[in-house]
Parts: structure tokens; C-alpha cells; sequence
């Protein structure tokens, strides 16, 4: 009985965990251990292999990025996903639904003013090719309108039979469908992701990419493209710090749903507004049973890599500390993410002023599992602290505790394997 009450007080508590309903993916701090340093200017990467591949694997997360008016988020879709349509307004509006929901995504935003800014396109030179980008507010949506490799990568009619596989695995070129300079290897087109990463770069940025999962153990039945554009990110930034955020694909829609209602709504919204653009170009924008299965699910495992800085090549824009993301003067803990933990996850919490902090895992009995940090004193601002799955005893739900200067605060904490 008395460890059902403790069970029971506990729950009650995690309303005082300000579970913002964010996907949060603030910058890594390092393996392991608190970043103990204050809020850095941070700036994301998007990498997917088709226009409607972030809304449904990773509509939340990415919603969240482009609404923090103060960070660069930078969009690279690869593909036009022109499937075996022979006209090129079919992959064009494709690209023009990928813009519209990235638009989308950024006036969802509390402080957002829809349609105060117009969107502005160019076309830049990276590594010897031309790539077509689209700017609006605090995004910036690159295409490099590579022809789409089909489920199984072997290439479709419409696109000549060229595949983001075959360019990596036999060395056959493939040439991007407005007619632009073929990609002869598959180095050729990691060192241009590369390139267009460092054109783009935030000085002295801390990195974070979103992308697909590339491991086909951990991410099954999924599109070659998928993987391959997984593993073009890994490769296009080799010892490079930078944390990694690797979404499933297909496989996810037989999980169930874990975003909370107004995820499941950003996710719907962004979709939404691909189809809608789709539809008004004259082309089915696959808002069907198949696609909207994906809504409300999306499942990613961190993994966060040690390396060398990446360095703008190209001025840009002056960009600020996003220190407006959380209340400076409160004590926050946001929710861990991802939820559940699969592999591994972050817990973010803000320091109002320099504290001595203590933070640790909390079975449903309130047993200590782990102790995280033990009164070690931390300056004020954003810190964060990796979660191990091997350091949890077993699958189940699990509360993260955090104290510091005579406040309290919890949040749920769920491990699946």
C-alpha cells in the first residue's frame, strides 16, 4: 500500500514537469554528462530523401526547430520523388508542397505573423552544382532534384533508372532531373552535402540533423532512398560535432501513437498544407488511409558524435542565442526525448541562476535508479544530460527527478526495448 500511495503522489507530480508539448531537441552537450555551459546559438539540419519525408516521420520535431524564430534550420531534400509521373510539374510540385508545409511549420509558431514575409529563391553553385533554395524567416529549403530510386532502389523509367543506391553501391551516376551536372560518385555527393552544410553554417553553431534511420536492423522494410539519405548525412558530416536525431519510416505505423494532441495537430497541419499544394497543381496529394496511418507516430534514437566544429564558408546572416526558448527566470524540465527511450534520449532542464544541482531516475516505487548529478554546482542557463538505455533495469515507466536551489520538478520517463 505504501508503495501504490508513492505510486500514486508521483503521478500527481509530473504536473509540475512543465511538459511542454514540443518536441525538444535543443544542441548536444557531450556523451554522457551534463553541457554545465551556457545556452549556445544551435541551428538544425533536415536531410530527406523526398518532399513529403520530414511531415510524416518527423513532423513534430521539425515543427518544433522552425518555430524558435532564432534558429537556422536548413531543409535538404535530395529527391523529386518523381515516381514514374513524365511530366516534370509533377516532381515540381512536389518540391512546391515541401515549401508550403515548411511555411507551415514556421507560422505555427507563438510569435509567427503568416504571411509577413515572402519567400525568397535563388540558386547557389556548391561544389561545382547548381542547387535551387528557398528562404523563408528563420528557414532555408535546399533541392537538389536527384531522380527518386523506387522502394527498392533499382530505379524507376521516368528518372533513366538512376538510384541514390546505385550511385553508392556501383558507381553509376545519376543526374538531377532539371538537367543540372550529374553527381559521378557517391564522395562527389557527400563532400556537396557537405559543402552546402558548411555554405550554410552558423559560426560557432552547435549542430543538430534530423534524418532518416540508415540501419536496416533498426529500421525495417523502409524506402532505399530513406536509408540511403540516412546515410549521406552520416557520411557528409564525418568528425563533425553534431548530434543526430534517426527516424523509422515505414515501419512505424504499426507502432502506436506517441505524439500528444498538439503534435499529432502540427504534423496533421504541415501535411495538410503538402497535399493541399498537391492537389491544386492538379495531382493527387495522397491524403489517403496509407499516408495519414503515420500521423501521431514518430520514433527517432539520439546519437550524438565528438568532432570538430563546422565552419560557414559564406557569411551569413548574424544570428543570436535562442535563450527565449524556455523562461530564464524558472526552474524547467522538459520532457525527455525521444519518449519512450529506445536506444537512448536527453533530458533538458533550464537554471534560472548558478545552482547546485541533483538529478536522478525514479522507478514507480520511488527507488533510485540512477543518480545522475549529485549537488555538483552548474551555472545558470540550458543544460542537458544523456540517458544510457543499458542503465535501466528493465522496460517500463520511470520518473526523472530534479532539484535544485529548493525546487522540485518531475517528468515520466518511458524505456521500451
Amino acid at each position: 500500500m505504501r508503495a501504490l500511495l508513492l505510486w500514486v503522489f508521483l503521478l500527481g507530480l509530473v504536473g509540475l514537469c512543465p511538459l511542454s508539448s514540443r518536441a525538444q531537441t535543443g544542441s548536444g552537450a557531450g556523451s554522457g554528462a551534463s553541457a554545465g555551459q551556457s545556452p549556445a546559438t544551435k541551428w538544425t539540419v533536415v536531410i530527406t530523401a523526398h518532399p513529403d519525408d520530414w511531415q510524416l516521420f518527423m513532423g513534430a520535431a521539425v515543427c518544433a526547430e522552425a518555430q524558435h524564430s532564432r534558429r537556422k534550420v536548413v531543409l535538404i531534400c535530395l529527391t523529386g520523388g518523381q515516381a514514374n509521373e513524365p511530366s516534370d510539374t509533377y516532381w515540381r510540385g512536389r518540391e512546391a508542397g515541401h515549401l508550403a508545409s515548411v511555411r507551415k511549420a514556421v507560422d505555427l509558431g507563438p510569435t509567427a505573423t503568416p504571411g509577413a514575409v515572402v519567400s525568397t529563391a535563388a540558386t547557389i553553385v556548391v561544389n561545382g552544382h547548381s542547387i535551387e533554395t528557398h528562404r523563408y524567416q528563420n528557414t532555408i529549403s535546399c533541392y537538389l532534384h536527384l531522380p527518386d530510386g523506387g522502394v527498392d532502389g533499382k530505379g524507376l523509367v521516368r528518372g533513366g533508372g538512376q538510384s541514390l543506391k546505385q550511385l553508392r553501391e556501383a558507381g553509376k551516376a545519376i543526374k538531377p532531373l532539371d538537367g543540372g551536372a550529374a553527381y559521378t560518385s557517391w564522395e562527389e555527393l557527400s563532400q556537396t552535402i557537405r559543402a552546402l552544410l558548411a555554405y550554410e553554417a552558423v559560426e560557432a553553431g552547435r549542430l543538430t540533423i534530423h534524418c532518416p534511420q540508415p540501419d536496416e536492423r533498426v529500421n525495417p522494410i523502409d524506402h532505399s532512398d530513406h536509408r540511403l539519405a540516412g546515410l549521406l548525412a552520416l557520411e557528409a558530416t564525418r568528425q563533425v560535432e553534431c548530434r543526430y536525431f534517426q527516424y523509422a519510416g515505414y515501419t512505424i505505423m504499426r507502432n502506436p501513437t506517441n505524439l500528444t494532441v498538439t503534435q499529432q495537430s502540427w504534423q496533421m497541419q504541415v501535411y495538410r498544407a503538402y497535399c493541399q499544394t498537391m492537389d491544386a497543381a492538379g495531382y493527387p496529394g495522397a491524403w489517403d488511409e496509407k499516408h495519414l496511418k503515420f500521423i501521431g507516430r514518430q520514433y527517432a534514437q539520439v546519437k550524438h558524435q565528438t568532432g570538430t566544429v563546422l565552419r560557414p564558408t559564406a557569411p551569413a546572416p548574424a544570428a543570436t542565442s535562442d535563450e527565449d526558448e524556455a523562461d530564464a527566470s524558472k526552474l524547467v524540465l522538459e520532457p525527455c526525448y525521444p519518449n519512450p527511450v529506445t536506444v537512448s534520449g536527453v533530458l533538458a532542464y533550464q537554471l534560472p541562476v548558478q545552482e547546485a544541482v541533483w538529478l536522478r531516475i525514479l522507478d514507480i516505487q520511488g527507488r533510485v535508479v540512477q543518480e545522475l548529478q549529485q549537488g555538483s554546482t552548474q551555472t545558470a542557463g540550458r543544460h542537458e544530460q544523456w540517458l544510457d538505455l543499458q542503465r535501466f533495469p528493465a522496460t517500463g515507466v520511470y520518473f526523472a527527478e530534479l532539484r535544485a536551489g529548493g525546487q522540485r520538478r518531475l517528468c515520466r520517463v518511458e524505456v521500451a526495448r
